[in-house]
């Protein structure tokens, strides 16, 4: 929707410079580019057109500089993005294999409570408890 109101708008942009351009066919203006050079008289109407078309390359320029500085942006930060999914996989590989230790280590100390047949004093949620863990 917003290309077609861009569209429309510079078709009406293109259309009032073209009427501008079609009133002023007739005279003949010379235009001082720099202090010491001044053009020999051509129409009016080539003078806006030419001042259209350089207005619309400058524009065009930016937008090109914009758009080449968004891409490079947007390459950076999908880098950005694949170098933290890549530590967020070894993280929460490291998560389960320290996981895993952890229920290794607890089997280890049941076999061994049950082997020495130790009783231990645990604290849940604020009772105490006899017995083995």
């Amino acid at each position: 929707m917003l290309n077609k109101i861009k569209l429309i708008l510079w078709l009406i942009i293109l259309l009032a410079v073209a009427y501008f351009v079609s009133m002023n066919t007739q005279p003949n203006v010379s235009v001082n580019i720099l202090p010491t050079y001044k053009t020999p008289e051509i129409p009016l109407a080539l003078i806006i057109i030419i001042s259209v078309i350089l207005g619309a390359v400058l524009i065009l320029i930016f937008t090109i500089t914009d758009w080449f500085t968004f891409k490079i942006e947007k390459l950076k930060l999908k880098k950005e993005i694949s170098n933290f999914e890549k530590k967020l996989k070894k993280c929460e590989e490291e998560k389960e294999k320290i996981a895993k230790e952890k229920e290794k280590l607890k089997e280890e100390i049941e076999l061994l409570k049950a082997k020495e047949n130790i009783k231990v004093k645990e604290i849940i949620n604020g009772d105490e408890k006899n017995g083995s863990v």
